[in-house]
């Protein structure tokens, strides 16, 4: 437990960080480009009203009729958080501006925006500026408080990344569909996530679809397991990139698979990625020095 809370990840939290600017830059600009659709008089009298804005006394057309402001808003400060510019007062204007448009537009919401939602806000207390920033703050001296505050931070983001898949794994397993292994297959039937022209060829591979369902279960349950292990995480890394890319590919759930494959990086510590850094800087020379043997040869 003590090699576990002491590991440090500001590698990856950096990378993460401007990772994570792209993703909500590239979900709000398309959100940007059609918000015809939730700007319809019709959609707007159908949504719900937000208890919090009731509490906080705000009122919901306000923001329905500012929502290009908001938008916007939110574009920029991805940018700023990116480049990690006002370091921990961008990500919590930005948690907040996104957490506006989630409950204001409860409608449009799927199943990765949930997590973004506590994303951005672990990424509020971190330490996620220690590389790839116009100012980095590797040379700042931290104290134990900062240090305490973001590893808590990274730890809870890779157990709420773990719990999301164990309690789905636990859901799937009292449904009818998951248990005697059909899931993929209906799934794979339904018009709306109908994403190739193999599907329907899958769908009649009794094989494919009974492995492909009981595969799926039993990654769900393994994952909160074996992601801390320091092996058999990159086995479940593996297999859940297979399982999401799948997904991504046949299904066209685009945005929160993605999402999902990020949060991996946090599982490996800063001595594990430098070490893929060496190794990736010796692939590199081998791969200069074959191409100028060829040359001269």
């Amino acid at each position: 437990m003590k090699k576990l809370f002491h590991s440090n990840h500001y590698i990856y939290l950096s990378i993460f960080r401007i990772l994570i600017s792209i993703h909500v830059f590239k979900k709000y600009l398309q959100l940007f480009f059609n918000k015809d659709l939730i700007t319809d008089a019709t959609f707007l009298k159908g949504a719900p009203v937000n208890p919090i804005f009731q509490l906080f006394g705000i009122q919901q057309s306000s923001i329905f009729q500012n929502i290009n402001i908001i938008l916007s808003a939110i574009m920029l400060l991805s940018i700023l958080f990116a480049f990690g510019i006002f370091r921990y007062f961008t990500p919590l204007l930005l948690y907040i501006s996104v957490e506006i448009v989630q409950r204001a537009y409860p409608f449009i919401l799927n199943g990765g925006d949930n997590l973004l939602k506590f994303l951005l806000l672990y990424m509020i207390f971190t330490d996620c500026y220690r590389y790839f920033t116009l100012n980095n703050s590797n040379g700042q001296k931290k104290d134990s408080i900062s240090y305490f505050v973001n590893q808590i931070s990274v730890l809870s983001i890779k157990i709420h990344l773990s719990l999301i898949y164990f309690v789905s794994a636990i859901f799937k397993l009292n449904a009818k569909v998951w248990f005697s292994g059909v899931a993929t297959y209906y799934t794979l039937q339904l018009e709306r996530f109908k994403g190739t022209e193999m599907n329907n060829i899958l769908a009649k591979n009794g094989i494919f679809v009974t492995l492909s369902t009981y595969i799926t279960l039993m990654w769900e349950l393994a994952f909160p397991f074996l992601a801390w292990h320091k092996t058999g995480k990159y086995v479940v890394f593996a297999l859940g990139i297979m399982i999401h890319l799948g997904i991504y590919i046949f299904m066209m759930i685009h945005d929160f698979e993605i999402l999902f494959m990020m949060c991996y990086g946090f599982f490996i510590s800063d001595e594990e990625w430098k070490k893929v850094g060496v190794y990736f800087q010796k692939i590199v020379s081998l791969f200069k020095r074959k191409i100028f043997i060829k040359e001269y040869a």
